[in-house]
């Protein structure tokens, strides 16, 4: 039973990721508040309605709204969040296009090959629901298969069944794993966004190490690692060093 109940809870975490309901009043106040021209009213309350709601639309909506108003920190913050939600959204890849246009640091992705790399893209947040239904469909076949197994009267038959089901109940195993890997992934931060106009990354967690280079508002690093009032980063071309955390943001 403990494998089903933590199927069941992980279910009920992608359905609030994933889910596009959200309180309709306030979502369509922020809407018309954004129509209207008046995007600081519509960034707040986008985002007021983002402290109780996940919501891809909002997040979205609420990147648009700090974009119009020239806040790259915080447009890069939502978009980000949204892509978390939905990776593939293609509108969300061009106004994030259309952002980079306007950050002012220019970094070069260094290419990520091998085995470890694409088994994470397939674990990343944005599979969840697919991981969940992947899961649910292999773990409800495994119940059927066995269910028809005992019925049969061929020993031949039931071996087959077994034998089937027993590979059904492995594929929902290994998708439980993605399930719970992706959910993971989603809820621990592990990029932050620079909300700072510049900030000095440094080679220890201290105003006194020495300054590496700067980074400004709109750029996302990845999260290394954490000490009080530190955040040690990693750019996309491989530089690291430390980052003081009231400077950023976490996506």
């Amino acid at each position: 039973m403990k494998p089903l109940c933590s199927l069941l809870l992980l279910l009920s975490l992608a359905m609030v990721h994933s889910a596009h309901g959200q309180p309709e009043v306030a979502f369509e106040a922020a809407n018309e508040a954004y129509e209207a021209g008046e995007y600081g009213d519509a960034l707040t309350r986008y985002e007021a309605l983002l402290e109780t709601h996940r919501h891809f639309e909002s997040e979205f909506n609420a990147g648009n709204a700090a974009f119009k108003l020239g806040a790259w920190g915080r447009a890069r913050l939502h978009y980000e969040r949204a892509k978390l939600l939905d990776p593939s959204n293609e509108h969300l890849q061009a106004n994030l296009a259309l952002l980079e246009s306007k950050i002012v640091d220019r970094i070069t992705a260094i290419p990520k090959l091998g085995l470890t790399s694409w088994l994470s893209s397939w674990v990343r947040p944005g599979r969840l629901t697919g991981w969940v239904c992947w899961t649910l469909l292999w773990w409800s076949l495994s119940w059927v298969l066995w269910m028809m197994r005992w019925r049969k009267t061929s020993q031949d038959s039931r071996n087959t069944l077994g034998f089937l089901a027993v590979a059904s109940l492995f594929l929902g195993l290994v998708g439980l794993g993605c399930v719970r890997e992706s959910n993971a992934r989603m809820e621990s931060a592990r990029q932050l966004v620079v909300m700072s106009d510049r900030v000095d990354v440094t080679s220890s967690p201290s105003t006194s190490g020495t300054v590496l280079f700067q980074l400004h508002e709109g750029t996302r690093v990845g999260i290394l690692d954490r000490t009080p009032g530190w955040t040690e980063v990693e750019l996309d071309n491989g530089n690291v060093g430390w980052i003081p955390e009231s400077a950023t943001e976490d996506v």
